[in-house]
């Protein structure tokens, strides 16, 4: 009997992980998947990002990430479940103790429609469910993917509306559910606003380091009689390494953030080839080519070690993601620019490589139209989409701001369909995209 007593503990937390991340996916994953569907994108344990309010852990036996409670995380590590506590970790969880999370915005019926279905043969239309149509506003904080929560007596479903809530402002969408009683349908929005201002801290890192970046380019000389200072070009490839680790940061944020919570991370189609054939009107040409102080790390005493600044020009359309390879009679360099180089422009990139001859060192343009194609193809498609998204929304507003009839019901109807189908669109496509780049960078 004593065991069991000692065993009750233990098996109540576990129960609460099981219920975190399994039964409760809705109310306790808002804004993120969950570590599990996360590994589908092989996600490291590192790499595993956790729902507001909730700790990392790692399971003792097996290693792995799970997203608890704080009062859970403490009570696993002592019982030996999860892998000691780092001092950092036990800061992360006094402070996550402290947090008061409020919803960051309201959800306010407009409208429940009846959806009509006729069976094949049948005289009567019989009751499928609902069109349950709101207004989603924002209040002090920005949410980049609003999730709701829909209940009803007979369904409950989490619905992410794919286009973002700004404080103060407001916007009409809908979703269908099934009910008995139509007035037994609600809705809340589950974000707090934690995981948008994390990515909102992370785009302006990046912005900020960007700029950084392209001011210490400018102090380089463009001439091969002048030597660049190794400092400068330390700094340089210091902060190019920062900016990759944040950008794939935001890029792994932006991938958990817009999976639709009724998809499976890995039922998406993600993008796995990421090469091809040069892009056509891409030119690259060497700037200067000067003498290096660094070693070579090499106990060849004749290899030297050169400094190599380049430029890379666009033609007619943007690229992205460009990719140049600096050669030599000694080794070759993949140098990954900057994001994008703009139509008929150039962005300067510096490497260093080691030569025997720094006249054979020669910039190519690597083989990546296919991944830039891609990129461009979404951004395209998503840019389409969320206009088309608003444009329905803006329409089913219109209708229920006038009294509906038997003229306009089946039109909000159809919009509530439309719209339901093309925002998973949006998402998916989003998620594809980062995870384009991710893989890319």
């Amino acid at each position: 009997m004593n065991i069991v007593v000692n065993l009750i503990p233990v098996f109540a937390v576990l129960l609460g992980i099981v219920l975190i991340s399994g039964t409760l996916p809705f109310q306790s994953f808002a804004d993120v998947i969950s570590p599990r569907q996360q590994m589908k994108f092989d996600f490291t344990n590192d790499q595993i990002i956790c729902a507001e309010g909730l700790v990392k852990i790692i399971k003792s036996s097996s290693d792995k990430a799970s997203c608890v409670k704080p009062s859970t995380a403490e009570k696993l590590a002592k019982t030996g479940w999860a892998k000691k506590l780092s001092e950092q970790k036990i800061e992360e969880i006094k402070s996550k103790k402290l947090m008061k999370g409020e919803s960051a915005g309201t959800i306010t019926k407009i409208a429940t429609l009846k959806q009509l279905s006729t069976s094949s043969g049948a005289k009567s239309s019989s009751i499928s469910g609902y069109a349950y149509i709101f207004d989603a506003c924002g209040t002090t904080k920005l949410v980049k993917a609003p999730e709701i929560y829909v209940t009803s007596d007979s369904e409950t479903k989490s619905v992410k509306l794919a286009s973002a809530l700004k404080p103060g402002s407001c916007y009409t969408s809908s979703v269908n559910i099934k009910a008995a009683d139509p007035n037994s349908i609600a809705a809340t929005l589950l974000n707090k606003g934690g995981i948008s201002e994390k990515i909102s801290t992370l785009e302006t890192q990046i912005a900020d380091l960007k700029s950084k970046i392209a001011t210490a380019k400018q102090k380089i000389p463009t001439s091969d009689k002048q030597s660049p200072k190794n400092e400068d070009l330390d700094n340089i490839a210091s902060m190019k390494k920062e900016l990759k680790g944040l950008q794939d940061q935001l890029r792994r944020y932006l991938m958990v953030l817009y999976v639709p919570p009724n998809v499976k991370a890995s039922k998406i189609d993600l993008p796995k080839s990421i090469t091809g054939k040069p892009l056509d009107g891409m030119s690259t040409s060497l700037i200067s080519v000067t003498d290096s102080v660094s070693p070579t790390g090499s106990n060849n005493p004749e290899l030297k070690r050169f400094n190599v600044v380049f430029e890379a020009c666009a033609g007619a359309q943007s690229i992205r993601l460009p990719i140049i390879t600096v050669s030599s009679d000694s080794e070759s360099v993949d140098v990954k620019l900057i994001d994008r180089i703009i139509p008929n422009s150039c962005q300067v990139g510096i490497t260093r490589i080691n030569a025997l001859d720094s006249e054979s060192i020669v910039p190519t343009i690597s083989g990546n139209s296919a991944v830039s194609s891609q990129i461009k193809s979404l951004e395209t498609q998503i840019k389409e989409m969320e206009a088309s998204l608003a444009d329905m929304r803006s329409n089913l507003g219109d209708l229920v701001s006038k009294k509906l009839d038997s003229a306009t019901e089946p039109l909000a109807l159809k919009l509530t369909e439309q719209i339901s189908e093309l925002r998973n669109d949006i998402l998916e496509n989003r998620v594809k995209l980062n995870s384009l780049l991710l893989k890319a960078s």
